[in-house]
């Protein structure tokens, strides 16, 4: 028996999709550092040593007088003895003029200042013992102060620059739904 009935055929609808991937862009500079350091403040103080010796008392024993005495009679004896080369000299300046009236005048300047006989000079120690000289010592002294300073440290972070490109999905139709029918069997007119 032929019955008639419908055959149909379905096609399902297909989409499609274009996609486009996001994109991250990651930059990221150094941080700004600046580091200063200040010079530190130093001060030295000296107080200088001192050494003090006294031999005055030795100096007496040797029979030699104070400084400050030597230098006076010394200056009086110079004097003195300058007043005196000045009349010798004159003296001798007198004879000189007078050559012409003969006699040995310059062999008798001469034996003049013949030079003197040499001192008589003795072996001793002076002084006669070193508790004579005194000696006193005092130290240097040596202040340092030193005062530190801090570093001076700043620091700049920089954030993170982030460049986001969204992604993007586009959906289409790729092939289109149908549905076919037709009839089988029996007797179809058409007309129904």
């Amino acid at each position: 028996m032929n019955l008639p009935h419908l055959e149909m055929r379905q096609t399902a609808a297909k989409i499609g999709m274009n996609i486009t991937r996001p994109t991250l862009e990651q930059a990221q500079r150094p941080a700004t550092l600046s580091i200063e350091q200040p010079k530190g403040d130093l001060s030295i103080e000296t107080v200088a040593a001192r050494l003090e010796i006294d031999s005055s008392q030795a100096w007496i024993e040797m029979g030699k007088i104070p400084a400050f005495e030597s230098v006076q009679r010394y200056a009086e004896y110079g004097q003195q003895m300058g007043r005196q080369g000045t009349g010798r000299i004159a003296a001798e300046g007198d004879q000189m003029m007078r050559i012409e009236q003969g006699g040995s005048v310059v062999a008798r300047i001469a034996k003049s200042r013949d030079t003197p006989p040499a001192e008589v000079t003795t072996l001793g120690f002076s002084p006669r013992s070193l508790d004579r000289v005194k000696i006193n010592y005092t130290p240097a002294e040596v202040q340092i102060h030193y005062t530190a300073e801090k570093p001076r440290i700043e620091v700049q972070v920089n954030r993170p620059e982030l460049n986001v490109t969204e992604g993007t999905v586009e959906i289409y139709l790729r092939e289109q739904n149908q549905l076919d029918m037709w009839p089988v069997g029996g007797i179809f007119d058409g007309e129904g």
